[in-house]
C-alpha cells in the first residue's frame, strides 16, 4: 500500500517548452470560476452545463487543465461517465485516470503499475500472502478512493447525462458528496443539465455553483480553419469569416426559432460537418472558376448557406434524408419563392385565422424562413451537394455546373440582369440610393413588360415592389398591372409549362392579397389554360404520329428520370388521335408490346396519382379495341404477348381508373 501511495505522490513534470494555452477573454469567466473553486473551502461540486456538442469538454481539457497544471499543484482528472453501469465502475475509472495522468511523462501507466505491483508481490511472498493486488485495483469504491491524494485532486466527471440507467443519478451525487465532504477532493461535473433524466433532485445539496457554458463561435471557427492544410481553402474561410459568423448568428424575431438555432449552431460537430462538406464543392469551383469573381463569390456563399442548413437539418433525428427531401428541391424561382421579411406590404402580411397544417410544403417554407429569410438571403437548392451531404454520393461535376448556372439564371457567364435586379430588391432594396431606387424600379418594370423574367413567381415578386412603391417613380398601379400582364403574356406564350410551375403558383397564390396581384394571378391561370390547350393540340398530333411509328420511343418520353421521386402525370393520352392509337397496335413487335405493358404499370399502377388520369380511360379503351380488332388466329409470339401480357395489363389499369371514376361520382 505504501508503494501505491509513493507512486501516487510522484510529481508530474511539465515537459520542457510545452506550450501553455491562453484563455480567450470571453471564456475567461470559466477559468476564474474553477480557480476560485479550487482556492475556496467548498462543500459541494461545481457544475458546468451547456448544450451537447458545444465544446465544454474540449475547452476544459485543452485550455483550462493545462493552465491549472502550470499555475497550481492540483492534479486534474477527466472521467467520462458514458455507459458506466455501477458505482465501482466510477471508482475504477477515476483510479485508472489517475494512473494514466501520473504516467503521462514518467513511464508510469495503468499497465506498468499493475505489472510492477505483481512483480513486487511475487518477489516478497509475505506481501502476496496479505495483499490481493487484483482485488485491490478492482475493489469497492471506498477502497479505491482511499489511496488517492484528495487534497490536491480535481476530479472532472463528464457525460453525466449519458450515464447508464443502472446507476441512479442520486447515487452518483452521493459519491460526489463523499469525495467533496469526506475525502476533501474538488469535483467538477460537465453535463447538459436539461438532458438528465429526472433532473438533479439533490442538486442543492451536492452542487455548490453552476457555470453556464456559451461557446465562442469565432474562436471555434478559427480552430477549425487551422486544421486544414489546403491554403486556398484556409484563405477563403479566413477572408469570409465575417459571413460565416453571420450565417451562424441565431438571432431571429421569433424567440423559439432563435432558441432552436442557438442550440444547433452551438454544436461544434455540426459546424465541422458543414465546413468539411463545403470543401468539396469549393474545390470543384476553384478548379473551374476564379473565386475572386463577384458571381462566383455569390455562388460560393449560396452553397455555404445550403450546406450549413442541410447539414443542420440532416443531423436531427427522423428528419430529411436522401430520399425524403420534404419539397426542399421544389422551386420555380431561382432565388426564393417569396420573402415578406423586410418589407411592409399592408394586408399582404395579414395572418389567417387558421394555423396551416404541417406538411411537406409548410416544412420547406419554414426551412427557408429559418435559414434564409432571417438573413435576407436567397434560397437555392443544390441537388449534387444535397446528395453529398445525405448519402456521401460523389458530386458529378458536369451536373453540378449545369445546375449551378441554371439556378443562378446565368446568361453568357453572368446572372440574367432581370433576375439580378429583382434579387437586389428582394434581399436588400434599402441598400439602393434614392436615385438608384427610382431608376431600378423603372428598369424592373421594363424587364417585366418585355417578358424577360424567367418564372411566374418572379413576376409576382416584382409586382410586390413595383405596386408598393408606385408613388416613388413615374408610374401608377394600373399602368404597372397592364405592363406586367403584357410581359406575362409574352413569357407564358413561349415557356414550356410543367406541373411544378402550376402547383407552386397554387401554393403561394394566397400570399398575394393585393388586388392587382390577385388579378394577375387570375390572368396567369387563364393564360396557362389557353397555352396548355394550344400546346396540347400540337403535342397530341406529334405523339399520335410517334405511337404509330415508334411505340418504344413514345414510351421513353414519359418515363420519369427518377422513379423514386414522382410528381403527378398530366392527363393527356385521351387527346391522342383515336384512329392512330388503334392502328398503332397493328405495327407493334414484341419489344414494343412489352415496353407498353411495363409503361402502363408505371403510369397507372405504381403511382399515387392515378386518380388524376381518369380521362385516360379513353386511351386504354382505344388500345383494347385495337388489340381486339387484330387477327389473332395465327399462333405467333406477337399474339401470345398481346393475349398474356398487354391485355391483362390494360384490364388492370382500366379497373383502377374506373374505381376512381365511381368514387368521384359518389
Amino acid at each position: 500500500m505504501k508503494l501505491l501511495k509513493r507512486i501516487f505522490k510522484k510529481e508530474l513534470e511539465n515537459p520542457v517548452n510545452q506550450a501553455i494555452p491562453t484563455i480567450d477573454l470571453r471564456m475567461k469567466y470559466i477559468y476564474e470560476a474553477i480557480m476560485n473553486h479550487l482556492k475556496m473551502k467548498t462543500t459541494g461540486a461545481l457544475l458546468l452545463t451547456g448544450d451537447w456538442g458545444s465544446g465544454k469538454t474540449y475547452h476544459i481539457k485543452n485550455n483550462i487543465f493545462p493552465l491549472l497544471e502550470n499555475e497550481t499543484d492540483f492534479v486534474p482528472l477527466i472521467v467520462s461517465l458514458y455507459g458506466v453501469s455501477s458505482k465501482n465502475d466510477i471508482a475504477q475509472k477515476v483510479l485508472f485516470s489517475y494512473f494514466d495522468k501520473k504516467g503521462k511523462n514518467s513511464n508510469i501507466s495503468t499497465g506498468t503499475i499493475a505489472k510492477n505491483l505483481q512483480n513486487f508481490t511475487e518477489a516478497v511472498p509475505l506481501v502476496k500472502k496479505y495483499v490481493n493486488i487484483e482485488k485491490l485495483i478492482t475493489g469497492t469504491g471506498d477502497n479505491i478512493f482511499r489511496f488517492l491524494p484528495h487534497d490536491k485532486l480535481l476530479i472532472c466527471f463528464d457525460d453525466l447525462e449519458r450515464i447508464s440507467d443502472q446507476v441512479d443519478v442520486d447515487d452518483f451525487l452521493g459519491i460526489v458528496n463523499e469525495l467533496v465532504e469526506n475525502k476533501g477532493s474538488k469535483v467538477l461535473i460537465i453535463a447538459n443539465e436539461k438532458e438528465i433524466n429526472g433532473g438533479l433532485t439533490f442538486k442543492e445539496k451536492t452542487i455548490e455553483k453552476t457555470i453556464h457554458f456559451s461557446p465562442n463561435i469565432s474562436a471555434i471557427i478559427d480552430s477549425i480553419i487551422e486544421t486544414y492544410t489546403d491554403e486556398s481553402f484556409k484563405d477563403y474561410l479566413k477572408d469570409n469569416k465575417e459571413f460565416l459568423l453571420k450565417s451562424l448568428n441565431p438571432s431571429s424575431e421569433n424567440k423559439d426559432d432563435a432558441k432552436e438555432l442557438k442550440t444547433q449552431f452551438s454544436n461544434i460537430r455540426t459546424i465541422k460537418f458543414a465546413i468539411e462538406h463545403f470543401k468539396y464543392p469549393f474545390e470543384i469551383i476553384k478548379q473551374g472558376k476564379d473565386i475572386s469573381d463577384e458571381l462566383v463569390k455569390k455562388q460560393l456563399k449560396s452553397i455555404w448557406l445550403f450546406v450549413l442548413s442541410i447539414s443542420t437539418e440532416f443531423r436531427k433525428p427522423n428528419n430529411i434524408t436522401f430520399e425524403e427531401r420534404k419539397n426542399l428541391d421544389k422551386q420555380t424561382t431561382s432565388f426564393s419563392d417569396f420573402d415578406f421579411s423586410n418589407i411592409n406590404l399592408g394586408d399582404i402580411n395579414k395572418e389567417t385565422e387558421e394555423e396551416p397544417t404541417e406538411n411537406e410544403w409548410t416544412y420547406s417554407e419554414k426551412f427557408k424562413e429559418l435559414y434564409y429569410g432571417r438573413l435576407s438571403e436567397q434560397f437555392v437548392f443544390h441537388p449534387e451537394v444535397y446528395e453529398l451531404i445525405t448519402s456521401s454520393k460523389k458530386i458529378i461535376e458536369t451536373d453540378f455546373w449545369e445546375n449551378l448556372e441554371k439556378n443562378f439564371n446565368i446568361k453568357e457567364g453572368k446572372i440574367h440582369p432581370a433576375h439580378e435586379l429583382l434579387n437586389g430588391f428582394m434581399h436588400g432594396y434599402w441598400k439602393f440610393s434614392n436615385e438608384d431606387f427610382k431608376a431600378n424600379l423603372e428598369k424592373l418594370l421594363d424587364y417585366g413588360e418585355k417578358g424577360e423574367l424567367l418564372d411566374i413567381i418572379s413576376y409576382l415578386n416584382a409586382g410586390v415592389y413595383l405596386l408598393n412603391f408606385a408613388d416613388l417613380f413615374d408610374s401608377d398601379k394600373e399602368t404597372i398591372y397592364q405592363k406586367l400582364k403584357s410581359g406575362l403574356d409574352t413569357f407564358l406564350s413561349n415557356v414550356t409549362l410543367n406541373y411544378l410551375m402550376t402547383s407552386q403558383l397554387e401554393m403561394v397564390a394566397g400570399n398575394f392579397n393585393e388586388e392587382n396581384l390577385q388579378n394577375l394571378i387570375s390572368f396567369i391561370k387563364e393564360k396557362i389554360k389557353e397555352v396548355e390547350k394550344t400546346n396540347d393540340l400540337k403535342e397530341a398530333k406529334r405523339l399520335s404520329d410517334l405511337i404509330v411509328n415508334d411505340a418504344s420511343a413514345f414510351v421513353k418520353e414519359f418515363i420519369p428520370g427518377d422513379s423514386t421521386i414522382r410528381t403527378p402525370d398530366k392527363p393527356f393520352f385521351h387527346e391522342l388521335d383515336e384512329t392512330k392509337v388503334k392502328e398503332s397496335v397493328l405495327k407493334w413487335d414484341g419489344s414494343a408490346i412489352m415496353d407498353m405493358t411495363s409503361f402502363l404499370k408505371l403510369r397507372y399502377l405504381d403511382t399515387g396519382f392515378s386518380d388524376r388520369l381518369i380521362d385516360e380511360l379513353k386511351f386504354l379503351t382505344n388500345l383494347e379495341e385495337g388489340v381486339s380488332g387484330m387477327d389473332k388466329t395465327e399462333k405467333n409470339l406477337t399474339n401470345h404477348l398481346l393475349e398474356t401480357q398487354l391485355m391483362p395489363r390494360i384490364n388492370e389499369c382500366k379497373i383502377v381508373l374506373e374505381n376512381h371514376k365511381n368514387a368521384l361520382q359518389q
